[in-house]
């Protein structure tokens, strides 16, 4: 098929294809936990909150596109939505005048987020801007949206996607776990983070000061592995296969990272002390600092000093000391688990493409 840039493009209001539906979910910490995806301005994870019981407000039918009015990093993110849900009172509902396909619907939304970069705090999308936003689409004839070119790409894409997948966990993937381990037949102990952690500063760095590079930069952020930029600076900071921590920004929140990479001054960098910077050791003990997040949610600051005294509880072995075997053990039949359960997920679907059925249910990707 043809490239991106060999087709004809034209400018089109957001208004000449879809009609809008603000969201009306404003109270959203009264909802119950259920099964009816509950969408919110976030800018990861399609938009999903949580999964909660509807209340007498309006739900929104699925297949269309929600878009994010404004947020923290989300603003102007759009999101392709398959089933009914709940939207909070930050988001749209962009509903198709016309049938439209999935595919074509993931291609447009995608061409809406790339409008993204001019919206954000201070600078939301309110009615009178979503009435006159406009997005470039690829036309069969003039003034016409080429439709059927738009899901021919994203049906490629995807195809490319899921082959690209299968061939990895295909290399990665075990046919069988080693053995199964249970967190319950373990003792545990708390222990502070400087006991088992050499804590080590990171360096400030402006976007002013930024030179573009392939060098991640990593931030203090919630999302992309902390990653928030590439840059092509190098500092005292650099480092790898290490913990990433955030004390300031989206605090608690950590990230392993095996690759070299520079990191912000809002993020300290662990090292064990008395074991080696073992990949799953260090994704296990990730989890364990991350259930103390809740601790630091209301202006209680998780500054460096706070960092180093707070206490993680881990696994111990006889000696009464953390056992790091096991938590390696674990976390890599954990990472087993989870590829064989991509790999049949992907083994099935590429089964229905084959069969000429080529529509996922990307509402199995439930969390």
């Amino acid at each position: 098929m043809k490239r991106l840039n060999e087709v004809k493009w034209e400018l089109f209001f957001l208004s000449e294809i879809f009609d809008f539906d603000k969201g009306n979910q404003n109270d959203m910490n009264t909802l119950l936990p259920g099964n009816t995806p509950l969408i919110s301005a976030k800018k990861v994870d399609n938009g999903l909150k949580a999964f909660v019981i509807p209340n007498q407000k309006k739900q929104f039918s699925g297949h269309c596109i929600t878009l994010n009015l404004d947020g923290d990093g989300g603003a102007g993110l759009a999101y392709y939505q398959p089933r009914k849900m709940l939207l909070d009172s930050h988001v749209c509902a962009l509903i198709p005048k016309k049938t439209i396909s999935r595919e074509s619907l993931l291609f447009l939304s995608r061409i809406i987020t790339s409008q993204g970069d001019a919206y954000g705090h201070g600078h939301s999308i309110n009615k009178n801007r979503l009435r006159v936003f406009r997005i470039m689409l690829p036309v069969s004839a003039p003034h016409t949206p080429d439709y059927g070119y738009m899901g021919e790409y994203m049906r490629n894409k995807e195809k490319e996607m899921l082959t690209k997948y299968k061939r990895y966990l295909e290399k990665s993937i075990a046919t069988e776990k080693d053995f199964t381990l249970c967190l319950d037949s373990k003792r545990w102990k708390e222990f502070s983070l400087s006991e088992i952690f050499t804590i080590s500063s990171s360096v400030r760095l402006t976007k002013d000061d930024m030179i573009k590079g392939a060098r991640p930069f990593i931030g203090a952020s919630d999302s992309d592995n902390g990653v928030t930029a590439f840059v092509g600076n190098t500092n005292k900071s650099l480092d790898k296969n290490v913990l990433g921590v955030n004390y300031n920004g989206s605090v608690v929140e950590n990230f392993y990272h095996p690759y070299e990479a520079i990191f912000s001054d809002d993020v300290k960098r662990l090292h064990l002390k008395e074991y080696n910077d073992d990949k799953y050791v260090l994704l296990f003990i990730k989890q364990s600092i991350l259930m103390q997040k809740r601790k630091y949610e209301y202006g209680y600051k998780f500054n460096g000093e706070r960092m180093k005294r707070q206490r993680i509880m881990l696994p111990v072995s006889s000696s009464n000391i953390p056992d790091y075997a096991y938590m390696g053990e674990y976390m890599r039949n954990k990472e087993k688990d989870l590829l064989a359960k991509y790999k049949r997920y992907l083994n099935k679907h590429i089964k229905e493409e084959k069969n000429n059925n080529p529509c996922l249910d990307i509402s199995l990707f439930r969390p």
